[in-house]
């Protein structure tokens, strides 16, 4: 049917393939384009195909997929409640303060203010300038080392 012969004015020609594959607008045409209208589905090929279940036996159900999250504890200077990597046991951490390099960086600073009869030591006595390592208090595993910077 041309254009203009048996439609009304307004009207343009509908978009099915003209020669070679070529709508009548001239726009290329996808490569799983069927010629023919559908009948109100979609067209074959269009979509992906939809997943496929097995069943196990008569009426059983798939199988469900059950993810698991771990989240890691959110250690500090106190002990944490935790789940030892090594021996698997539900434990509550050990803790035991290390020199780090907090404790060093003061020591130096004070050293530069003058303290250097004995002051600048002070850090080295005080827990709160030192890393702390959490350890299994079963199998004595390290499990995490808290540093201060």
């Amino acid at each position: 049917m041309e254009k203009g012969q048996g439609m009304p004015a307004g009207f343009a020609s509908p978009p099915y393939p003209g020669p070679a594959g070529i709508p009548y607008n001239g726009m290329p045409l996808p490569p799983n384009y069927e010629s023919t209208p559908n009948q109100g589905g979609p067209v074959p090929g269009m979509y992906p195909p939809a997943p496929q279940y097995v069943q196990q036996g008569p009426g059983a159900p798939s199988p469900a997929v059950v993810t698991t999250v771990v989240m890691a504890p959110a250690f500090s200077d106190v002990s944490g409640q935790t789940v030892c990597p090594n021996c698997r046991q539900q434990i509550i951490t050990t803790t035991e303060h290390k020199t780090g390099l907090l404790t060093w960086l003061i020591c130096g600073v004070l050293t530069i203010f003058g303290c250097i009869f004995g002051c600048c030591l002070i850090p080295f006595c005080v827990d709160g300038c030192k890393d702390v390592e959490h350890r299994c208090p079963s199998c004595h595993h390290l499990i995490y080392v808290y540093k201060r910077i």
